[in-house]
């Protein structure tokens, strides 16, 4: 565990009892910090030992130091929850979980990774290679373990954190080794008052590199490269990655399959050759690399049918890329359409045999569609893949029944994972009927 001495004797306020308000709860304790818990839907049953668990409305705000919020709770855009307007009636600072373990000033080297889309995958993925490495690494933040979690690996360490842009607005002690900034494309614009916050909220991991470490932006998009020419005209390092320049080893990875994956793995290379590991090192770790479920994971396969489950592509832009890594797809698409509905996926339809829609996005994606790519309405994700599978089968040939809904999981699921479990059992159930079998376990 992380624990911020500094916060000894001071009162903080914790809203949201997810996984992260239970890890900054128990962090803060640690350091003997009186601490306050709130959370307006679910209590949990088990609170960390010492906590007070009080209403916000309830707390002694004229005595609070800081206010801890999860991230799925807004503090500023479209409109800040009540206890972040209190917070700010009194002068009380708002901040992330990941706050709370930067102020614990562990001494291992941090890496900083963000984007729109890859940002877990390049997370896991350098994670990993220095396991193999046998480099000792934490692993966290926004995927796996809360970063007050983690135990310090120390000088000779590596602290990997993944960082969403709700993370980045709220986490103003931040400072890392190396800051990797992927991609940004229209995404969770009401949380940002637009394009342009978003765009700033992102660009917070390269402040946090204080002018002294390296700064790894891809080269997909025109924001990034934006902000890299401009860093590179500050006088600060910058390394680009690019997907001609990924190592050739991940040919032998399918978890790393697309053009996107081989940026990712660009980028991952880059940090790892900036932290001492050898090129045979890096080959092995992405030859290795098992990948993380609901990123193009290979979950099932009957004859020459591959059952592909992209649930986390929940915009266009990530199912756009998720389009242009297969051939012969018969593409299981829609939920909850984001800002911009099916976007970037409709310039992506060449590898695409049939469209398989499903929820509230039906209507405004079968428009989008219209002309371009043969496209059928479903009530529901079984109806749809079932319908998908049966026309592959079909066609006699190798084809990929892809999941990739372009569009948030709300509509009809509690999560995208729970989207991508759901798409799996029926994946699994259709290849069983002919004789087929599951692929890949938990983590394909």
């Amino acid at each position: 565990m992380l624990i911020p001495t500094q916060m000894t004797g001071k009162i903080v306020g914790v809203l949201g009892l997810g996984k992260s308000g239970l890890a900054a709860a128990a962090s803060l304790l640690a350091a003997d910090a009186t601490v306050f818990m709130a959370d307006d839907h679910n209590i949990p049953k088990r609170l960390p030992e010492g906590a007070h668990l009080r209403p916000w409305s309830q707390w002694p705000w004229a005595e609070i130091d800081l206010m801890v919020i999860s991230p799925g709770i807004a503090h500023a855009y479209p409109e800040p929850h009540p206890a972040a307007k209190l917070a700010a009636d009194h002068d009380v600072n708002v901040v992330s979980e990941i706050e709370i373990a930067m102020l614990a000033q562990p001494s291992a080297r941090i890496v900083g990774i963000t984007g729109t889309n890859g940002k877990s995958t390049t997370t896991a993925l350098i994670g990993h290679c220095l396991n193999v490495a046998g480099i000792p690494a934490a692993v966290g933040g926004n995927i796996g373990d809360a970063s007050c979690q983690m135990d310090d690996p120390g000088p000779d360490g590596v602290i990997v954190l993944e960082l969403s842009s709700y993370q980045l607005e709220t986490t103003p002690s931040l400072r890392t080794d190396m800051s990797v900034l992927l991609n940004i494309s229209p995404d969770h614009l009401d949380r940002h008052g637009g394009m342009d916050g978003y765009v700033k909220a992102k660009a917070r991991i390269l402040k946090a590199l204080d002018g002294r470490g390296l700064a790894i932006l891809g080269d997909g998009d025109g924001h990034v490269r934006s902000l890299a020419m401009a860093w590179t005209a500050e006088g600060h390092p910058v390394e680009i990655a690019r997907s001609n320049d990924a190592p050739p080893s991940i040919a032998a990875c399918p978890a790393l399959t697309g053009a996107h994956n081989a940026e990712n793995a660009a980028a991952a290379a880059l940090v790892l050759r900036q932290l001492g590991v050898s090129t045979t090192i890096i080959d092995q770790g992405m030859e290795s690399f098992a990948g993380l479920p609901h990123r193009l994971q290979h979950v099932a396969s009957a004859g020459p049918i591959t059952f592909v489950n992209d649930s986390k592509a929940t915009n266009g832009v990530a199912a756009a890329r998720a389009l242009q890594a297969f051939e012969n797809i018969y593409w299981v698409a829609g939920g909850l359409a984001k800002e911009d509905g099916i976007g970037a996926a409709v310039q992506a339809l060449e590898h695409v045999t049939s469209a398989y829609l499903i929820g509230e996005s039906t209507p405004v994606f079968a428009s989008a569609l219209e002309g371009r790519c043969p496209a059928t309405e479903h009530g529901d994700l079984r109806a749809a893949t079932t319908a998908a599978f049966a026309d592959a089968w079909a066609g006699g040939i190798a084809a990929t029944v892809l999941l990739a809904p372009a569009a948030a999981s709300f509509d009809q699921f509690e999560s995208f994972a729970a989207r991508g479990d759901a798409f799996t059992g029926i994946a699994r159930q259709l290849a069983a009927s002919v004789g087929g079998t599951g692929t890949g376990g938990a983590h394909a």
